[in-house]
């Protein structure tokens, strides 16, 4: 008997966890705790919650796989205080977070392709 693995690829969550949440909720998706999940970048910014997005994502574990998209490394950059925020950055939760050291780790060790 062969049993698989499903892979949910999500790209551009863009920090709307809401709407990672509901897919997440998913009774198909809910109900398989092998489920896997590959992230194609842009996990934060623009969207309401991208801290949210971030600790869902990283709560997942090793289901996860992530690459970093540009507005990742933006985020990176504007921590390291290479870049100012931009009008429309969403930024200022995950920098105000107590845990912004761990947050910013984890999001610094993602690869870029996989």
């Amino acid at each position: 008997m062969t049993t698989h693995t499903p892979i949910w690829m999500i790209g551009d969550l863009q920090g709307c966890n809401d709407a990672l949440q509901r897919l997440l909720d998913h009774p198909e998706i809910a109900a398989d705790r092998n489920a896997r999940f590959w992230f194609a970048g842009d996990l934060v910014n623009r969207g309401p919650d991208s801290l949210k997005t971030l600790r869902t994502i990283m709560s997942l574990g090793d289901r996860a796989t992530c690459v970093l998209g540009n507005h990742d490394f933006h985020l990176l950059a504007i921590a390291a205080g290479f870049k100012k925020p931009g009008r429309s950055d969403t930024f200022d939760e995950i920098l105000a977070a107590p845990d912004v050291d761990g947050i910013l780790d984890w999001v610094r060790h993602r690869p870029l392709l996989h």
